[in-house]
């Protein structure tokens, strides 16, 4: 029985590579089209990134550009406005300084003309009393 056992053992091997070898070289090639695939479908990848990746860059330049021109635009008509605004305010200030001018020139006038008509009144009292007297 132990050269049955020794001879089986010896012959275990040879079976096991008969039934085994056919099925990791079928296996090995399974590998290979799965990897060969896989390597495919990076590419593939990779190209549609390098694309979306192209494409987004190109959108995101042309968008800071646009916005870019707009600021520009923003900023030029408001410096437009606020210089527009300066020159009607100074012009509105520099009217009603004259017009503050020309209302102190009247209150010297209407100050000057109480001053004659207080002394008319001083003089028309003392016109009255001298009459009373004589």
């Amino acid at each position: 029985m132990a050269n049955f056992i020794q001879e089986m053992a010896e012959k275990v091997p040879g079976w096991l590579e008969r039934i085994l070898l056919p099925q990791l070289s079928e296996l090995k090639g399974d590998v290979k089209v799965a990897q060969a695939k896989i390597e495919g479908v990076e590419e593939k990848l990779e190209g549609k990134v390098d694309g979306l990746d192209q494409k987004l860059t190109g959108r995101v330049d042309s968008l800071d550009q646009k916005l870019t021109a707009k600021i520009e635009g923003l900023d030029q008509k408001l410096t437009s406005r606020i210089d527009g605004l300066e020159g009607r305010m100074e012009s509105e200030f520099k009217t009603v300084h004259t017009e503050i001018g020309r209302l102190d020139d009247k209150i010297d006038a209407l100050d000057k003309r109480t001053d004659v008509t207080q002394r008319l009144a001083v003089v028309e009292e003392q016109l009255k009393e001298l009459r009373a007297k004589a």
